[in-house]
């Protein structure tokens, strides 16, 4: 709501010039035309006044009265008074670096207002809600003049808004201080909070020697209070005590009160702010361990949606903002020529970011190279064949440049994100310091270079062709049979190495085919049993949703995870665990079932089971809780959506 001309400014200096806050509405009308008469040219913007500067000047004054920066009075039934209240900020501003430098001196109070001045001009508030508002956030806007309430009825303290909520904690702890140097009060209050501190003397005798000996001490001991909050609350309580015994106040009492007053508002706000900074912090820390799990990649989404371990979101115990600036230092900041903590990377032909933890990077490659390992080998195999049976070939049969290609594809196509991490431009320094510290680790890069996805996934190309050749009818080994059925059945080019389907896709389509089914079937049978098994079954396939990739299927992710938790080498040993672990979850599932509402069966619900499950003393011995973690879940889902009508 800014002002035409400058009207605050020709205010203050005419109160400046007669020394007194209060203006004559009349004789500054006047002023003002004079001032227009002699400055329009310069200013452009004074040319209303010049005529009748009534109307326009009280526009202005409209507006700064709304403002707070004046006071409009009627001194009498005709004439009219203008109170600058920026004079007496810039008067009690004075007053308080004087309170500094000598606090023996009492707070201005609406007292120290002359008799004529109205104390409307004050903003009112609560002293703890505005020195807890100023401590959090300063104030930088137009000068105010604000009226601390107090307790028990203890004289209003003005403080100018220009004066820092800290500078009148650091007066009122000089105030204290003051009071605790002198010998008298000095060993009286030192005893007494030695006292009341048994088994703690030293560190309560420490304390208040600290703040009344060291007169630079006061502030940092308040805002790092932490532990010492109660020390403080205690000296505050005692002078307190022995004041209010008293039953006629001198203006030094008074003043001491107001300071313990202030003091106890400011220690309790610094307590809050440390406890929600430890809470932050803690939040923050609980979201770096959560990154470091099961997937280990994330989206920023994702990341969004990471609660702790009472079910409530991490975000809004940091903000969003603070996330973001975590999440830029992990991924920026780091030692000499060292990669930072926090990677990021991102899929081919996609724009969406995904962060990683430099030291789960090539764990995660390895896993998703075995993962990529059996479903590439079963849909290159699978397609060799039908090539085949259609009398016909593929350059990648026979030439391993092709071969490769064909490799880096499928992999792109069904592990997007193991073929964006071999792609990223940090995986060649992630991969060297692996190798450097990891004992027994296969660098993924030589001379710089990736290696061929063969060797990454394992594959020969004659053993694939082998297996494919091998599956076909025998006759297709007779050349000359072969030959002449390849003149008679072989298909027209157009019919020939159709694109197929990879199994992620047909594992969606058959899941969509089943809840068409069963969505028909509950309809038909009217049923309550069976509706609440379909919910379930539905519910369970939205979770499923939310913790496979599209690229995947629910088998290849238990499949993975499990080869992650259960390292026995002997196969029937193997099986043997897995069948252990599995039955553990069957039968805890069965008790839950029975309290399961088909709107609790959510991801939370299901993460929840699963931690209950891996605490339990039975899964105790295997080590890697995380993968088992997730291995839990997702059999959780499966189970779930096998759920026998």
């Amino acid at each position: 709501m800014a002002t035409s001309a400058n009207i605050l400014v020709l205010l203050k200096f005419f109160a400046s010039k007669q020394g007194n806050a209060v203006i004559d509405y009349t004789s500054f009308s006047s002023y003002l035309k004079k001032y227009a008469e002699h400055h329009v040219s310069e200013q452009p913007a004074l040319i209303e006044y010049l005529s009748d500067p009534v109307p326009p000047l009280q526009r202005e004054l409209d507006k700064l009265q709304e403002l707070r920066q004046i006071f409009i009075v009627n001194t009498t039934p005709t004439k009219q008074a203008i109170i600058v209240i920026p004079f007496f900020t810039d008067l009690f501003t004075e007053r308080y670096k004087d309170l500094l430098a000598n606090p023996a001196q009492p707070y201005p109070s609406e007292l120290d207002l002359p008799k004529t001045i109205p104390t409307d001009i004050l903003v009112r508030q609560n002293a703890a809600d505005l020195l807890s508002r100023l401590l959090d956030k300063p104030e930088s806007g137009e000068k105010i003049l604000y009226g601390l309430s107090m307790a028990n009825d203890m004289p209003t303290v003005i403080l100018p808004s220009q004066v820092p909520a800290e500078t009148l904690v650091a007066v009122s702890l000089a105030k204290l201080r003051l009071l605790l140097s002198k010998g008298d009060h000095h060993d009286y209050f030192r005893k007494k909070m030695t006292i009341s501190n048994p088994g703690r003397e030293v560190s309560a005798k420490n304390f208040f020697n600290n703040f009344a000996d060291k007169a630079e001490a006061g502030m940092e001991m308040l805002k790092n209070a932490g532990d010492t909050f109660y020390l403080w609350t205690q000296l505050c309580y005692f002078i307190r005590q022995d004041y209010e015994k008293i039953k006629e106040y001198t203006i030094e009492d008074v003043s001491r009160l107001q300071a313990v007053h202030i003091i106890e508002i400011a220690a309790n706000y610094y307590k809050n702010r440390a406890q929600a900074n430890q809470q932050k912090q803690s939040a923050l820390q609980q979201l770096e361990d959560q990154l470091k799990k099961p997937p280990y990649y994330y989206t920023l989404d994702g990341i969004t949606k990471f609660k702790d371990q009472k079910g409530e979101l991490l975000l809004g115990q940091y903000s969003e903002e603070e996330l973001k600036n975590f999440l830029h230092a992990k991924s920026t900041e780091s030692s000499g020529t060292a990669l930072p903590e926090l990677l990021i990377f991102k899929a081919q032909g996609s724009d969406q970011r995904y962060f990683i933890f430099k030291e789960k990077v090539m764990n995660l490659v390895v896993r998703l190279a075995s993962d990529a390992r059996t479903v590439v080998r079963e849909t290159i195999t699978k397609h060799w064949n039908q090539v085949l049976m259609q009398y016909d070939t593929l350059p990648e049969m026979k030439d391993q440049a092709a071969f490769e290609a064909r490799l880096e594809q499928e992999v792109k196509t069904q592990e997007p994100i193991l073929h964006a991490l071999l792609n990223a431009s940090f995986l060649p320094v992630v991969d060297t310091e692996t190798t450097e510290t990891t004992e027994g680790h296969v660098p993924f890069f030589y001379n710089g270079v990736l290696i061929p996805y063969s060797d990454i996934l394992l594959m020969n190309r004659s053993e694939l062709f082998t297996d494919a050749r091998i599956i076909l009818p025998f006759w297709y080994t007779f050349p000359v049979v072969s030959w002449i059925a390849k003149l008679l059945f072989r298909p027209s080019k157009n019919k020939r190495n159709v694109k197929q389907k990879n199994s992620a896709e047909l594992y969606r389509e058959a899941e969509a085919e089943k809840r068409r089914e069963e969505s028909m079937e509950a309809e038909i049978a009217k049923n309550p049993s069976i509706n609440k098994k379909v919910a379930l079954r539905e519910s369970a396939r939205l979770a499923e949703q939310e913790l496979v990739p599209q690229t995947s299927t629910l088998d290849r992710e238990l499949e993975s995870y499990r080869r992650q938790w259960n390292h026995l080498l002997g196969k029937i040993e193997s099986q043997n665990l897995t069948e252990d672990v599995n039955s553990l979850i069957r039968d805890y599932l069965r008790k839950c079932m029975r309290t399961f509402k088909t709107t609790s069966l959510t991801v939370d619900r299901i993460r929840s089971i699963a931690e209950t499950l891996v605490k339990a003393p039975g899964m105790q011995r295997i080590k890697e809780s995380d993968a088992l973690n997730m291995y839990i879940q997702l059999y959780l889902i499966k189970l779930i959506k096998n759920v026998p009508m």
